[in-house]
This record gives structure tokens, sequence and C-alpha cells, in this order.
């Protein structure tokens, strides 16, 4: 069920250290809204980026030790890609959707379709890359799970990451992995202002909500990797990041 509501927050989370593998994220985050003096609510949504996720589960790769395939070099010349990134997105692909200049359009081993597998290397130090997390609706599922626990308030936990949109320019926050609210809700059969029912809506919530999120976190310098969206209305359930996704059948864009 979707109420909407007439107000919505997004809190910024700041202070946290740089991230590196192993660290608590559940400690490191509930100490930084202790410090923030901020306090958690029963139903904040927690929107984390998929970053600090992928740091702390050591998944950032030192590319001087990349072996290059051939496949890999072709791909590089062809895109006037670095060959080691291009390795890189290919040991992370399902399979290749697009290609073009400095563009490689893939089906990750997640099922999302988005540019060089979401491999980057903004954020992090020269000479390194980071990946995505490697299960991020699993990780999501274990934060929401720790940080109820420790602080007793019933919440969600969102991954965000920056993904481009099929026949539009720049990137926008979208949501890789939900944990205690749905990623769509089903609008199909609510009544519109003028009685009509609704025959097709289906409601991305979780971009929505990891989309207004990006816009407090940012992309580069802000240094705010995690934030608390305050104000949803939303049923508390257990469901998967998959409901979001097309399968290839039913995509327009493949």
């Amino acid at each position: 069920m979707f109420v909407p509501s007439n107000r919505l927050e997004i809190i910024g989370v700041d202070g946290l250290p740089e991230i590196k593998e192993g660290d608590d994220l559940t400690r490191l985050f509930l100490d930084a809204v202790e410090e923030g003096k901020l306090e958690l609510e029963d139903g904040d949504a927690i929107v984390f980026t998929s970053k600090i996720i992928a740091k702390s589960e050591g998944r950032v790769v030192d590319l001087s030790g990349v072996r290059v395939s051939g496949e890999a070099e072709r791909i590089a010349k062809e895109t006037e890609k670095d060959p080691r990134i291009v390795q890189l997105v290919l040991n992370e692909a399902k399979v290749i959707v697009r290609m073009m200049k400095n563009h490689v359009i893939v089906e990750t081993k997640h099922g999302f379709v988005c540019a060089n597998a979401g491999v980057d290397e903004s954020n992090i130090e020269e000479g390194k890359a980071v990946l995505l997390p490697k299960d991020p609706q699993e990780s999501a599922r274990l934060l929401k799970d720790e940080i109820e626990e420790r602080s007793g308030k019933a919440i969600s936990v969102l991954i965000s990451d920056s993904f481009g949109r099929a026949f539009r320019d720049g990137v926008t926050g979208i949501c890789i992995g939900v944990s205690g609210i749905p990623a769509l809700v089903d609008r199909r059969g609510e009544e519109d202002r003028f009685g009509k029912i609704a025959q097709i809506t289906k409601e991305a919530i979780a971009d929505e909500i990891c989309a207004a999120a990006n816009l407090v976190m940012g992309e580069f310098k802000e240094g705010v990797p995690i934030a608390i969206a305050r104000g949803l209305k939303l049923e508390r359930c257990e469901r998967d990041i998959q409901e979001l996704l097309f399968n290839k059948e039913d995509d327009l864009f493949r």
C-alpha cells in the first residue's frame, strides 16, 4: 500500500571516515547520527551509496594488477577506454548490450543494465577502481537487520548508485538493493481524481527515494555517503530489487 505524503525530508549524514575493507558500517552510521545530534525514527528509510558498501566489502581493485585479455584489448581500442577498466567490466558482465566511444553498456551479473558494469574510478585513490557490491540486495538486508537491532527502530535500507537512462542525458540515483519496504508499488486498480481506474501504473518507489537522496549526497566532493528519507508512508515488507528489473523479453530497449 502507498499513502502519499505531503512532506518528505532528506537528511544527509556526514562525518564518516574514509571507508575501508572490513569496516562496520552500522557502527559508523550510528556514531555519525549521534555525533550529528540526529535521532532515528520509526519509518526512516536510510540510503547508503553503493560505493561505501563496496569499499567495506573489499570490492576495490588495484588496476596495476589487472591482467588484460585479448577481448578487452579489442574492445578498448574500439571504445577508446582503458583496457584494464574494460577487463573489469567484462569480469562483472553477464552480456554486452551496446558499445560506442567511451561507453560499454552491459547487463551485470546482478541483472542491472548500466554503463561499464558500475565500475567506477571516482572517489577512490588514483590507480584504483571500485566495483558494485557483490550482492547489494543481501547487503541491504544485513544492514537493515543490524541497524534495527542496535537502534531499536523499525527502518528500511536502500543502496543507491548513479545510472544513466534510455533517451535521457545525465545520471540519477537509482536503487540496487532494498530491504524493509517494497521496491515497486503496484497502483493498478486505484482511482484517479475523475474516478478512472488505473490500468498500468506501477511506481518505482525505491528509485524515487534514491534519486531524492542523491540531491543531498551528491556525486563527488560533497562527502555525504548516507541520507535518511523521512516522512514516507509505506508498508513494511521484505521483497526484492528484482521486481524492478525487466527480463529481456519485456524490455523495450533491448
